[in-house]
């Protein structure tokens, strides 16, 4: 009985580890153009029900639902890669100086500035950025070679560090999402579903993006790439309907 119980176990734990490695398609509902340059990634805001969009160019940009620019605020010489928004901040990570930019929200107005030391390449550094809010941690994750995810307190105090390069080929962008961390893989056009304890995998879909390089939900759960190449938003039911 002991056996034909660890047998069905083993059989359940070898089916959940297939179907983590499937990736399942998703077909976005629409795609528009957006005025903002190189898209790196994208944010929703609860508090403002908008979105925040840097850009390569070193610019943060707020738009409406439509993706129509609200207002932005240049960073001069800077590479924005990630983005992230509370009720009270916007931070807009730059991947070249290895910095954190925090905004005021209200008015965009740059309230402080940290400095991660990081000894990757130049145009290896930090590619997203997002809040665990079960666990009150900031993580920030490097692109590749390796992808590493470090966990911040709310001072931004490193308090652990993890590798996951196996995940991916690279990591452009992260969002903290109904309990989960879900990835999105540049290279490997991949959404990724990631449980935020131990970051093994959920699940994967594959995505029919060029250069897909930002992640956000809106308040109704639909999900939204950017492409950087393209400099269009994509829209998608939630992938878990």
């Amino acid at each position: 009985m002991i056996l034909k119980t660890n047998i069905l176990i083993g059989i359940l734990l070898f089916s959940i580890s297939i179907t983590a490695q499937t990736a399942t398609k998703l077909k976005p509902t629409k795609s528009i153009s957006i005025k903002v340059p190189e898209p790196s990634d994208i944010c929703y805001s609860p508090k403002n029900d908008s979105f925040f969009i840097v850009s390569d160019t070193g610019i943060l940009f707020e738009t409406n639902l439509n993706g129509d620019i609200i207002r932005k605020q240049e960073q001069k010489d800077t590479d924005f890669e990630a983005v992230y928004s509370d009720n009270k901040y916007v931070y807009a990570v730059d991947e070249s100086n290895r910095t954190i930019y925090q905004y005021n929200i209200a008015d965009l107005k740059k309230v402080k500035e940290t400095v991660f030391p990081y000894n990757g390449a130049r145009n290896k550094g930090y590619e997203s950025f997002t809040y665990d809010e079960i666990k009150k941690r900031f993580l920030l994750i490097t692109e590749s070679e390796p992808t590493i995810i470090f966990e911040l307190d709310d001072n931004f105090n490193i308090t652990k560090q993890t590798d996951i390069s196996s995940i991916a080929s690279d990591i452009s962008s992260a969002r903290f999402y109904k309990n989960n961390l879900w990835l999105l893989s540049d290279e490997d056009m991949m959404l990724i579903k990631v449980n935020p304890e131990t970051y093994e995998v959920i699940k994967k879909w594959k995505l029919p993006i060029i250069n897909p390089e930002g992640l956000a939900f809106d308040k109704n759960g639909n999900l939204l790439i950017t492409s950087d190449d393209m400099q269009r938003l994509f829209f998608f039911n939630n992938p878990e309907n």
